[in-house]
């Protein structure tokens, strides 16, 4: 059975670092599987953050003269 769950990213960090805190071969599998289903999430949020930032600095750097059409 599979569940899904919607976390803060602060969240799963202070999970992380709990299991951190257990004996390595009882709680690894568990941390490389929540890696492996984060990384990626993360990945894709940095890239659409970076995508919203250059878009508004693309938009914030019309010349004046544009503003006029």
């Amino acid at each position: 059975m599979n569940i899904t769950l919607n976390l803060h990213i602060d969240t799963v960090n202070a999970a992380l670092t709990g299991l951190g805190e257990l004996p390595y071969k009882a709680v690894a599998p568990h941390i490389n599987e929540i890696q492996r289903q984060a990384i990626p999430q993360v990945e894709a949020a940095q890239a659409a953050q970076a995508a919203q930032a250059a878009e508004a600095s693309t938009q914030m750097e019309l010349p004046l003269e544009d503003l006029d059409q």
